[in-house]
Order: structure tokens, then C-alpha cells, then sequence
């Protein structure tokens, strides 16, 4: 194919306008400018572990800035703070810093990171503003030396900033148990907690209310779970009085309960203490055995029978009533008796009207039995069930002879017999 000059001149000039030009950037700027903030509230309570975001902002700027095709494009600007290293003090705030120094890396002019850090705020921290020392390590271009059209030498340097976080610890309200004392609380009843608790902290709590919670798993929880202070200044000491139960999986040992105090704070916000874990120790279960020997009967037999029962608990049982449940071949009108206040390792004897029927198996029998007491806080309770022995025997010997029924008919009649006897042998003498 033939092109004329005119056209292969208008290709070449096409080419010539599309084609980029390969400018670089020439820059005139300071260093980097590094300021540091907390992101969100700086506001703690003592004695609590926190999450200080720590911001991290590069404010420096470009001063002046050309294309040149001539000059040679530069990697790094000079307000590029490099591989950013953020170090969180404690300086003399009452704090823990448990976070190390972190690499945030590179901090553009204009951009800014966030390092968290972990901090505990010391258990009595007093309230007030304190200052947390934050060194900021990093490198920056601090020029670039051009030796032909092609090429740079740079010469970068290494700062150490020492900035300044406040941080603010506000006065709250700290619950400190003195003394928790239990009254009678036993496995499966309820009994009485008293605690003396301080405010250890810096505020007053308005509307002040102590609350005593569960702990899960655990088997005591709160009958009546809160106390109201009112106003609980620092220092000031109250004693409350809680209602507490105890199931029967709990015997003879110690349980956990949480204790808190909720209350308005002197900004007039609602906030909860720190919850304080306390012990609850809870005696044995209250419990009975029947200590008495198998009692004997006959068939066709109508007698009392005697059943001991003794408190083999941990506590004293108030007002115990024990009952025997008669069943075939017992028959009863009279299945309870009054056992009275027994104390752990008492006994008391309980009477019962029973009849064996005249068919009754030869045998030891074994009829149920309860007792059903009344806690320390007369609460009624019922507990489990116990047996207790019968043993049936046959009659021998003259005691069968007297208890024949056909022996004891004739011997009525005989008994009548000689009755009237006697009686006609009198009235002849006398006439």
C-alpha cells in the first residue's frame, strides 16, 4: 500500500500528541507533623480493665509542588511518616498499661491510624485528669539529592516524638464486704444473710440500693435480693439483711454470691459498682432415720407400735410432726403423732394405733414414714421418706391356744357358765 508524504506526516504527529509525557513531581514540604487523641470518651472508673483507642494523625502538609519532565519522580514525599512505632506510658497515672509498642506503619500527610491499647485502671485510683506519655518512633525523607536526570540519592532520618494523652478517672462508688454472716441456712431451707458493706470509693450514690445476686450454677440464690441505702457517701458503713435459700444439693460447704451496689452518681447518671463475690456458707441438710428396732405384731392384732426417728441433720427442726401410712395388711385411725423441736443428734418416739388383718402374710413389713418440720424461718418442709420395719409373726404355744377363736367361745361360755353357777349356789343359801 502507497501513502503519500502529506499522510505519513499527519500519522507521526497523531502518534506524538497521544503519547504521554513522563513528568515528575517536585515537592517542597516540611516533615511530618504527628499528633495523637483518644478516639471517643477518655473518661474511666477504678478498678476496671479498658481499651484506650489511641489515634494517631500526620497533619504535615505540602508547601509547594511542580512538574518537571526533567526531574526524576521521587519514591517517598518528606511529610511521609515510616513504619510508625506507638508506645503507650503510664507516666504517674494510677494505671497499668498491658498493651506493648505497636507498629502502625506508614502515616501519610493528611491520614491517620488508630493503636489500641489495653489498660488497667488501678483498683482506689483516686478521681482526677492525668497525662499518659505516648512516644511516637519513626523515619522520614529528609531529602533527595539528584545526580543526573536519572537519578536520586535520599537521606532519610529517625525521630522520637514524646506526645501527650489525657485521661480522666472519675469518682464512683466501690462496695467493700466487711463481714457476711449466715443464720441457720441449711441445705433445702432458707435462713438469713447479714452483710456489712463500706463505700470505699470517691462518690456519694443518691437512691443508693445494695443488690445480691446468683451466681450460676451455684445452689444458693436470693429470697429477697435488695436493701436500700439512700445516700451512701465514702467511708460510710450500712448493714443489710437479705433472705436467702439453699437447695438440697447444697450441704456443708461454701457458695459464691455476687453483691453490687446500684445508685445515681454525681452527674445524675444510673451506674452499677463492681460486683464483689462473697461466700455463703450453708450447713447440712436437715435429715431423719428411724433408729428403733422392727416392732412385732400378730395377725388379727390391734396395738400401738413405736417408731424413734432422731434428727440426723445439721440443724434443729421446729415443730416436727412425723405420720406412718398403713397399707394392706395394716389398717390405722391413728397414723400421726407430735414429735416436738428436735435438735441435731435428737430423738423423739412417735405412738400410732395400727390392726393387722387375721390374713396378714408372716413377714417383715416395711410402712412409709415422714416427718414434716418447719425451718428457722418456719417455712414447712417434708422429709424424705423412711420405713419403718413391722415384723408379723405367727403365734405359738398357749398364745395360739388363746388366741383360737373357737377356745375363746368355749371359754366364754364356760366363763358364763360358772357365773351363773355361782350366782344360783348364792341366792339358795341365802333363802
Amino acid at each position: 500500500m502507497n501513502f503519500s508524504r502529506t499522510a505519513i506526516i499527519g500519522i507521526v504527529l497523531i502518534v506524538c500528541l497521544c503519547a504521554p509525557v513522563m513528568a515528575a513531581e517536585k515537592v517542597i514540604s516540611g516533615p511530618p507533623d504527628l499528633r495523637v487523641s483518644i478516639e471517643g470518651s477518655n473518661e474511666y472508673y477504678p478498678d476496671t480493665m479498658v481499651t484506650i483507642p489511641v489515634k494517631v494523625e500526620n497533619i504535615g502538609t505540602i508547601d509547594f509542588s511542580s512538574q518537571n519532565p526533567a526531574n526524576v519522580a521521587r519514591e517517598d514525599r518528606p511529610n511521609t511518616a515510616k513504619n510508625v512505632v506507638v508506645t503507650l506510658g503510664e507516666g504517674n497515672a494510677p494505671v497499668s498499661v498491658k498493651t506493648d509498642a505497636q507498629l502502625v506503619g506508614d502515616i501519610k500527610g493528611g491520614a491517620r491510624v488508630q493503636a489500641p491499647f489495653e489498660v488497667r485502671i488501678n483498683d482506689g485510683a483516686p478521681a482526677g485528669t492525668y497525662v499518659l506519655p505516648v512516644t511516637l518512633e519513626y523515619t522520614y525523607l529528609y531529602q533527595a539529592n539528584e545526580f543526573s536526570n536519572d537519578a536520586l540519592k535520599y537521606e532519610y532520618r529517625t525521630k522520637t516524638d514524646t506526645l501527650s494523652l489525657e485521661v480522666v478517672i472519675k469518682p464512683d462508688v466501690q462496695a467493700t464486704v466487711l463481714s457476711a454472716d449466715v443464720v441457720e441456712l441449711n441445705a433445702g431451707t432458707e435462713g438469713y444473710l447479714t452483710v456489712s458493706v463500706k463505700n470505699s470509693g470517691q462518690d456519694t450514690g443518691q437512691q443508693a440500693t445494695l443488690v445480691l445476686s446468683p451466681v450460676s450454677g451455684s445452689p444458693v440464690t436470693p429470697t429477697d435480693g435488695s436493701f436500700f441505702i439512700g445516700e451512701f457517701a465514702p467511708g460510710e458503713t450500712v448493714t443489710a439483711h437479705f433472705k436467702v435459700a439453699a437447695s438440697k444439693d447444697a450441704s456443708g460447704s461454701s457458695y459464691p454470691m455476687n453483691l453490687a451496689v446500684t445508685y445515681e452518681n454525681s452527674e445524675g447518671d444510673k451506674v452499677t459498682s463492681k460486683l464483689v463475690t462473697i461466700g455463703v456458707p450453708v450447713g447440712e441438710e436437715i435429715t431423719f432415720e428411724v433408729v428403733s428396732e422392727a416392732f412385732t405384731m400378730y395377725p388379727a392384732e390391734k396395738g400401738t407400735i413405736e417408731v424413734v426417728y432422731k434428727n440426723t441433720g445439721g440443724a434443729t427442726a421446729y415443730d416436727a410432726t412425723s405420720r406412718i401410712s398403713a397399707v394392706d395388711p395394716f389398717t390405722s385411725n391413728d397414723d400421726t403423732a407430735y414429735l416436738g423441736d428436735l435438735a441435731p443428734g435428737e430423738t423423739a418416739t412417735a405412738y400410732y394405733q395400727v390392726s393387722v388383718s387375721d390374713d396378714a402374710t408372716i413377714k417383715t413389713y416395711g410402712l412409709d414414714t415422714e416427718v414434716r418440720y418447719k425451718d428457722s424461718l418456719k417455712n414447712s418442709v417434708i422429709s424424705d421418706p423412711m420405713k419403718a420395719e413391722v415384723t408379723i409373726q405367727s403365734r405359738s404355744g398357749l398364745g395360739t391356744i388363746f388366741t383360737n377363736p373357737i377356745f375363746i367361745t368355749v371359754l366364754l361360755f364356760v366363763i358364763l357358765g360358772a357365773g351363773y353357777y355361782l350366782y344360783q349356789q348364792r341366792k339358795q343359801k341365802q333363802q
